[in-house]
């Protein structure tokens, strides 16, 4: 097994709390980042991503600290998916009228499929952003 970290940030037009308050809606993400066809949020806390290329995962946040403006989820274990974990988080700094957003990734894949996965990854973090700057930057 391979494990692959890609991790990005961008800067953001708006408050560090007013763009915390959108990030850590952790139901809302199919209305920003393109590769989410929807999202459902369950009542056990778990989440079902349905994903526009087919595909779908359930996950569910494994830490959030609202002070320090981090969420990471987590893969619900026991899928069948190439993916024996992942680790997404997202950190939302800043003072003033900016912030920045780093998105940051970590899977562990057979080996075989790290490249795919790195580019993958960075794909799904580069739509993420993007409707991140959509949203704030317009």
């Amino acid at each position: 097994m391979a494990i692959v970290n890609v991790s990005k940030s961008i800067a953001l037009k708006a408050p560090a709390d007013q763009v915390w308050a959108f990030v850590s809606d952790f139901g809302g993400y199919a209305a920003w980042q393109p590769h989410i066809a929807s999202v459902e949020l369950r009542p056990d806390g778990d989440r079902l991503v349905n994903f526009t290329r087919g595909d779908s995962v359930l996950d569910r946040i494994s830490a959030q600290d609202d002070t320090a403006r981090t969420l990471t989820y987590e893969l619900v274990p026991g899928q069948k998916t190439p993916m024996k974990k992942l680790a997404a988080t997202f950190t939302v700094t800043g003072s003033g009228a900016g912030s920045d957003v780093e998105y940051a990734i970590e899977v562990d894949v057979p080996d075989e499929m790290a490249d795919l996965a790195r580019g993958g990854i960075g794909a799904d973090i580069d739509g993420a952003l993007a409707g991140l700057d959509t949203h704030f930057n317009g």
